[in-house]
């Protein structure tokens, strides 16, 4: 319990250095995702299939490929990589069209804290939503602000360098039906679901103070006995 509540603090603190924007939520498709290394890449070449081949990218952010040899990926996205490879293949073979699709990723955690029943950090699969995490932390506690959740995530800019950033979602629309609230999650982003304001003082009055009354109101009739 303490640590949780040591890790809640840190993060209270460090949240001021992610910058809030007001946007649109972003496509989170792996084409969108930044390679980087461990991750496990598969390409496909057709009509030539024999140059087809999953690949590992290594430490040093390079694959291997037949006929092209080592070929720097970390850092760009998978859409990027299929131009670049498109172009270097069309030597070899005539009209290539390639598609790459990132199988693993190097990055497996993303974390949930707030109003859930176990908050820390589960493993990434691709394709994760965010019902999928919130499942996975036991559902809800008794007070989720299921209107504002918010979002934090690590980004690449335009010169590649890693920026944080954030930005809420709504997620009493999904429970109305609007499927597409279920966003797909990005490895290493961390829900922060916020305790609600109270707006039904008898619910909590029922939940905080009558216990209490209630215990005292017992101890009294004991006294007197």
């Amino acid at each position: 319990m303490r640590k949780m509540f040591a890790f809640l603090i840190s993060f209270a603190i460090n949240l001021s250095g992610f910058p809030v924007y007001s946007f649109e939520i972003p496509s989170l498709g792996e084409k969108d995702y930044f390679i980087s290394a461990g991750d496990i890449v598969d390409i496909n070449v057709y009509p030539a299939d024999e140059f087809s081949k999953e690949v590992t990218v290594q430490p040093d952010g390079s694959i291997e490929l037949p006929l092209l040899g080592a070929i720097k990926v970390s850092g760009i996205r998978a859409s990027e990589l299929e131009k670049i490879l498109t172009s270097k293949f069309s030597k070899y073979v005539s009209e290539p069209k390639v598609t790459v699709s990132v199988r693993k990723f190097s990055t497996y955690k993303v974390g949930v804290i707030g109003q859930v029943q176990w908050g820390g950090y589960y493993d990434y699969y691709e394709g994760m939503r965010i019902l999928d995490l919130i499942s996975s932390a036991r559902g809800f506690s008794d007070y989720p602000d299921t209107e504002n959740i918010r979002i934090f995530r690590n980004k690449k800019n335009e010169k590649g360098e890693t920026i944080k950033s954030s930005f809420e979602i709504d997620l009493s629309e999904l429970f109305k039906g609007n499927t597409e609230k279920n966003i797909e999650l990005s490895p290493g982003d961390i829900v922060y679901i916020p305790r609600k304001k109270f707006t039904s003082a008898g619910k909590w009055i029922t939940d905080n103070l009558m216990p209490w009354t209630m215990l005292f109101t017992f101890g009294i009739v004991l006294i007197r006995r």
